[in-house]
């Protein structure tokens, strides 16, 4: 059993990636893991223990990054509200630039960074822009998705030297498969529901990620998890 001194203690000594930033994956999940209702509807997870570390965490990082089916699903503000601190870079992974021209992190106080496919739609790239948002258009990966190393040097090179990953799934998933997540932070709800997974089912994801000296801190009525993240090869 350890504290949150312990946690940022953690991820303020480790040593920084030379050529990208230090990728924090973070969600909340209930007890069975679980993170929406099985229609994918938004979930209310956290208590306000649990929230606060969220938010702490955010504070701590100078970037915080979603996929853009949160934005469509959740509509979220990436904001730091419930602990003292500045709010990290919104960035927001957007292969096809889906981001909505309504969405509320347009009104963040940083004007939201997009990584986009090569070849953004130019009327709505125009149309973002003249929101405030910075269109980064980066190559392709093998599946046709957004090349998280190249994003994330992209990244590194503007100044991002933290970054939290919150979501969602498929994210996690994609950063977990290309071995570019270092640090794992989940808050555990009580509550069972039989909902949509935290990660979906993996095609192939070998050597299988592991936590590495795992801890949990108790969050109220929640659970944190957390730990270094490292491939079964490495910790064998």
């Amino acid at each position: 059993m350890t504290n949150l001194t312990d946690f940022f203690d953690a991820l303020t000594r480790s040593p920084r990636p030379p050529h990208r930033p230090l990728v924090i994956l973070a969600w909340a999940q209930t007890l069975d893991g679980s993170v929406a209702w099985p229609d994918g509807r938004p979930l209310a997870i956290s208590g306000a223990a649990s929230r606060q570390f969220t938010h702490r965490l955010r504070a701590f990082c100078d970037g915080i990054l979603v996929g853009v089916g949160a934005v469509l699903a959740d509509d979220p503000r990436l904001t730091v509200r419930e602990t003292p601190g500045d709010p990290p870079q919104p960035i927001v992974l957007d292969t096809y630039l889906r981001f909505p021209d309504r969405a509320r992190l347009l009104a963040h106080p940083r004007s939201p960074w997009l990584l986009t496919g090569p070849a953004p739609p130019p009327d709505h790239r125009q149309r973002l822009m003249a929101q405030g948002a910075r269109v980064l258009p980066q190559p392709l990966a093998a599946d046709g998705r957004v090349d998280l190393p190249a994003a994330l040097a992209t990244l590194h090179r503007r100044g991002i030297a933290t970054l939290m990953v919150e979501g969602g799934p498929t994210v996690h998933a994609a950063f977990l498969r290309a071995g570019l997540a270092d640090w794992l932070a989940v808050t555990i709800g009580p509550q069972l529901l039989g909902g949509l997974p935290a990660l979906p089912p993996a095609r192939h994801m070998a050597p299988a990620p592991r936590l590495q000296d795992g801890r949990v801190i108790p969050l109220g009525e929640d659970l944190l998890v957390w730990g270094r993240v490292t491939s079964a090869a490495a910790s064998a």
